[in-house]
């Protein structure tokens, strides 16, 4: 006999809630709605108008600024995000807002899934009493509780939401016959059921800490080659050759995944007491790429006699990873704030960065038009529009004797009349 609620759902009685319409809650919301009743909310007035123009005059998907549109809902998918502090602390504040706004409207039958990243023990430790607290319901009894970590890798479109597995779980048995109904529905590659929340949870974190402490490894043997005297590049390439080497390159390890979710496994593992040392040191020396960038800016400026306040830097691709908007977590810009407080005029250029997202997120704005006579050109991301960039245009935007750092590493071999640099 099947739960309730899947029937409900079955029969468009019952509709789901998407808390959240980023890059996680967003493609959600659209792949549930062709199977069931969903609505959209976000607290973003400006997201909601956006996403409202890009829906067809005759989509049913319900989309709101208002948590008025939780009140009919009998399912609600939390996608909200999950950042840091500047202390670099889990910051649950927007998760704690979104589950006081379901927990305002809960009632007796209803399902409540986190998706979004959090730390071991979070979903039964945070979630479950601030929902109990503030509903006045039992978790169990009452209503049910499941976590199931996204798994969206913005800007690939062949690891998609439907083609990736998804994690399932849920606190209490019962309800995970309805978890596991909601994501097999709309995800093809199927759902892995977990033995518990928690190892949901620490799933998630693993996934990403395991690239962040590669990527650490790939900027630490970069830099001691470097020292060595060594093309990085080329170790690259010749170790590539056997099947088992893993292609991770060295880079600023940014974005709101691999820069934070250590953090939270950082933060629970106090609890213990236990210290993850190699997540500590892979997060630090990854913190430390962009320290290195900035020291060879300036060792280039120092090198050539250029005064800081004479310099004239352009940054190209200012967002976290390729071919995406977002710039939220994007070490680059950071550099980009740290050579213009030292007094250096900094263009930045993005074909497709979110230039609304870059002023409220750090006061800064992208050029109309890029300039010439630059001392210093800076590849931050590999976007694709990069791959069509020939040596000249580089010569036509920089003087003699001009730096281009090549973050990517997309240029190497290919500038042979400017100085070149690459991690």
């Amino acid at each position: 006999m099947s739960h309730p609620l899947i029937d409900a759902l079955k029969q468009r009685r019952s509709s789901i809630a998407v808390l959240g319409l980023g890059y996680t809650g967003w493609p959600l919301a659209l792949s549930l709605h062709e199977h069931f009743e969903v609505c959209g909310f976000d607290t973003n007035e400006r997201r909601i108008s956006q996403l409202q123009q890009l829906l067809s005059r005759s989509s049913s998907l319900s989309l709101s600024y208002s948590s008025d549109v939780l009140s009919n809902c009998d399912c609600f998918i939390v996608a909200v995000p999950t950042p840091v502090t500047e202390k670099n602390e889990p910051d649950l504040r927007s998760l704690e807002a979104a589950l006081l706004s379901v927990a305002a409207v809960l009632k007796s039958g209803a399902l409540v899934i986190i998706e979004s990243t959090v730390y071991p023990g979070c979903t039964e430790e945070f979630c479950l009493p601030l929902l109990e607290k503030h509903s006045g319901l039992k978790a169990g009894v009452d209503f049910g509780l499941g976590y199931s970590p996204e798994r969206i890798n913005p800007g690939d479109q062949v690891h998609t939401l439907t083609t990736v597995t998804k994690l399932v779980s849920a606190v209490h048995t019962p309800w995970l016959d309805v978890v596991k109904f909601i994501y097999e529905t709309i995800v093809t590659a199927g759902v892995h059921v977990c033995a518990s929340v928690k190892v949901a949870e620490a799933a998630k974190m693993t996934e990403n800490i395991q690239r962040d402490v590669n990527i650490a490894l790939m900027n630490q043997l970069s830099e001691l080659y470097e020292h060595l005297s060594i093309s990085t590049g080329d170790v690259w390439q010749a170790a590539a050759t056997k099947w088992n080497f893993l292609p991770f390159r060295p880079g600023l390890a940014g974005g709101h995944c691999i820069s934070v979710d250590p953090y939270y496994l950082l933060h629970r593992a106090k609890s213990i007491p236990f210290s993850p040392t190699l997540v500590a040191e892979a997060r630090r020396v990854n913190e430390m790429v962009r320290t290195r960038i900035l020291q060879r800016i300036l060792d280039h400026l120092q090198h050539n006699a250029i005064d800081y306040a004479k310099a004239r830097i352009l940054i190209k691709g200012v967002t976290f990873k390729a071919n995406v908007a977002d710039v939220r977590n994007a070490k680059i810009v950071v550099v980009a704030l740290d050579l213009i407080a030292l007094g250096c005029t900094v263009d930045l250029s993005d074909p497709i960065a979110d230039e609304v997202a870059l002023l409220h997120e750090y006061g800064l704005c992208l050029v109309s038009k890029e300039g010439v006579e630059y001392d210093i050109v800076v590849i931050a991301a590999d976007h694709s529009d990069y791959y069509l960039l020939e040596e000249s245009y580089f010569c036509e935007r920089t003087r003699q004797g001009a730096l281009v750092v090549d973050l990517t590493g997309i240029y190497r071999n290919r500038i042979i009349q400017r100085n070149y640099w690459t991690l």
